[in-house]
């Protein structure tokens, strides 16, 4: 109760702002806290990478990150990165024989997208590298090398003005008796690893695949990794979830999993960044220590889960359409039978499942640009008559 004088209510306003500049002072001292921890929290990778902006107020921060954001997706799309956006700049470094090799890649190949094959003498001389080469040129595909492996490759490609690149690489002794198609193929990770850093997305293809469209025209683009399936239908290609029966479990027999063909390690695209760099030296290493096929640790370091000890590169995938680019076993098995004019024409036909590969290489030009619509019939489905 008041008295005469109002000092009970002077005492009273007294209590009131003491309470309310308590309360201020917590509410702004838990602002800097919150405040703290959402910048740290929105900044955490430039942070680590010591490029944060700290003196720089909100709104200039954020036209720069807009900015960069904007730089960066062009350089992603410029180099197949479009829509990973998840990939660090990583600027690797180069000796004289990598700054031989941007500078004949930024010749051959400005948009930073190149197709790559791999060739030593053997293809060559059985006229399949010309098949090849063929097929790429009509497709209207200019951005491609051809890493030759021997001086003799080099030389009669350079007469014929195809753009090579010599890289005299030997096989290692773990792969010297896996026969000479696959010994090759082993080289191609540590040769592959050499134009990722270099900030240039690779689509390899193995020399028995028939180009038939521009195959860059056919990407997605927005995962590290596009690869050719060995999979003929959509549940052995794309993936299906499987049941599992342990009858000695008794209630909790069933068990479901995940299955899917391997994807073929002679057709794929790869985008430049850490994760695919690191993917490839994985794969240059073991393969220069194990004698393993190439295809086989290709799906394991891409498909692994990480578990205990393990780490996966953590590479992300798509599977390329089985029609566009399509596995010789989907053409002979089931395409070719289908009614004419039911089936588009595929982007590249990978002759992977038949020994006799340049004559079907051969038999797909025909069947396809040449419209001979016999092409395909002396071959059987499989390797042997009747099949």
């Amino acid at each position: 109760m008041d008295d005469s004088t109002g000092k009970g209510k002077t005492f009273s306003m007294r209590e009131r702002n003491q309470v309310l500049f308590a309360l201020f002072t917590v509410g702004v001292c838990a602002g800097v806290i919150i405040s703290e921890r959402l910048y740290i929290s929105s900044n955490r990778e430039d942070i680590l990478r010591g490029t944060a902006l700290p003196n720089k107020p909100r709104s200039a921060r954020s036209a720069g990150t807009a900015a960069a954001s904007a730089r960066s997706a062009q350089q992603l799309a410029g180099n197949g990165l479009a829509g990973n956006t998840g990939a660090a700049a990583v600027v690797y470094p180069k000796d004289a024989q990598m700054q031989a090799l941007e500078q004949y890649l930024l010749r051959v190949a400005p948009s930073r997208e190149v197709l790559v094959g791999v060739s030593n003498i053997n293809p060559l001389r059985e006229g399949m590298l010309e098949t090849f080469l063929k097929g790429v040129q009509q497709a209207g595909v200019s951005n491609y090398v051809v890493v030759a492996l021997d001086e003799e490759t080099e030389r009669e490609l350079k007469f014929s003005n195809v753009n090579v690149l010599y890289m005299p690489l030997q096989i290692s002794k773990s792969q010297a008796e896996t026969g000479d198609n696959h010994a090759v193929s082993a080289l191609k990770f540590g040769i592959l690893k050499k134009f990722l850093m270099l900030g240039w997305a690779v689509l390899l293809s193995d020399i028995d695949v028939a180009v038939l469209q521009n195959p860059f025209k056919h990407l997605h683009r927005d995962h590290d990794l596009e690869g050719m399936s060995d999979g003929f239908d959509s549940a052995t290609a794309y993936g299906q979830i499987e049941g599992y029966d342990d009858p000695s479990m008794g209630w909790a027999r069933f068990a479901q999993k995940e299955s899917h063909f391997n994807l073929n390690s002679g057709l794929f695209y790869v985008a430049a960044n850490p994760r695919t760099v690191e993917l490839m030296q994985r794969l240059e290493m073991r393969l220069s220590r194990e004698k393993y096929w190439d295809q086989t640790a290709y799906n394991e370091e891409v498909f692994f889960l990480s578990h205990d000890g393990y780490r996966s590169p953590g590479v992300t995938v798509r599977v390329m359409s089985i029609y566009k680019f399509m596995n010789s076993k989907v053409l002979f098995k089931d395409v070719r039978h289908r009614p004419a004019g039911s089936s588009a024409m595929p982007v590249m036909v990978h002759i992977n499942y038949h020994p006799d590969k340049h004559d079907r290489m051969k038999a797909v030009f025909k069947y396809y640009l040449d419209n001979d619509s016999n092409a395909l019939a002396p071959f059987p489905g499989g390797s042997e008559k009747g099949t």
